[in-house]
């Protein structure tokens, strides 16, 4: 009695130890050994084994010959296993495009500028992201991003509030908005890991700059500094397993009150009146390229 006991015991254990294996084979003639976990119209999702480590993959429904279930009466996957899920850690991400300031003009600007001031509230600009991920999903990145405005007014002459000639001549006005920050990503993959959504948000330093010239010889100068924040959404397609193109729409906000100012060689510190500030928000529309390691 005790020898049939625990030569069922043993059969018992054999057969707890394995476990049926699913064959999947394609349209090149390769079989695989794997463990099928999910089928639909158009991809059939599996786990196997590949030098010592558990992968979980995907195939398009047509490159599949043959699929069955159970076809092998041992598996190679252990019982309890765990996978090393495969997707790319890095990530880098040049961009460029057009952008559009979102702050309204001063009311009561001299009607001779006004046309100027709204050619101003639009440009170009462009980005440099560099990112990792911790797991497929989510990550963090750091960014640098330069926003560029100008535009020539032709001949005039401009003053100060206070009615003080800065300037005359052939006018120019050159702005830039110097944007330092780090970001928190969630990333979501298609079905076939090669395009994803990506959410960003995140904070930084913000420069501000800018120079009007006479007759290419700068006559006033205005800087300052503050504090920024990002917003982003965009969409990565891939080209291959490390290349791709994005398109992004994206905000960056500041303001700031305080400022310095160089008149003719003469550098001041500044603040703009009571209740009033200088605000340097921008929508931005990009596309760029991506690469994914």
């Amino acid at each position: 009695m005790k020898k049939i006991f625990f030569g069922l015991f043993g059969i018992f254990l054999i057969i707890n130890n394995l476990q049926a294996q699913d064959l999947i084979v394609t349209n090149s003639g390769d079989s695989l050994n794997c463990k099928i976990t999910k089928i639909t119209k158009d991809y059939v999702y599996f786990t196997f084994k590949h030098n010592e480590e558990i992968r979980n993959t995907l195939l398009p429904t047509n490159q599949i010959s043959e699929q069955q279930k159970e076809y092998f009466l041992e598996s190679e996957l252990p019982v309890k296993y765990t996978y090393k899920a495969k997707f790319p850690h890095f990530r880098v991400a040049v961009d460029g495009g057009w952008q559009y300031r979102t702050a309204k003009l001063v009311e009561g600007i001299d009607p001779t500028l006004q046309n100027h001031y709204i050619k101003m509230k639009s440009g170009f600009h462009y980005d440099l992201h560099a990112a990792f991920f911790f797991i497929e999903s989510l990550g963090v990145e750091v960014m640098f991003s330069q926003q560029l405005f100008g535009n020539s007014l032709g001949y005039g002459s401009l003053t100060d509030i206070d009615g003080y000639l800065i300037g005359e001549g052939v006018f120019n006005e050159k702005m830039s908005f110097n944007y330092i920050g780090a970001n928190f990503l969630c990333r979501l993959f298609n079905s076939t890991k090669k395009n994803n959504w990506l959410f960003s948000v995140g904070f930084g330093y913000m420069g501000y700059n800018d120079r009007l010239l006479f007759d290419n010889v700068e006559r006033l100068k205005v800087t300052a500094v503050t504090f920024g924040t990002y917003m982003a959404v965009g969409y990565d397609i891939g080209i291959s397993d490390n290349f791709g193109i994005g398109l992004k729409i994206s905000t960056i906000s500041g303001f700031f009150s305080n400022y310095t100012q160089t008149r003719d060689g003469i550098t001041t510190n500044e603040t703009m009146p009571e209740n009033t500030f200088e605000g340097l928000g921008t929508v931005k529309l990009s596309i760029g390229l991506r690469f994914n390691l």
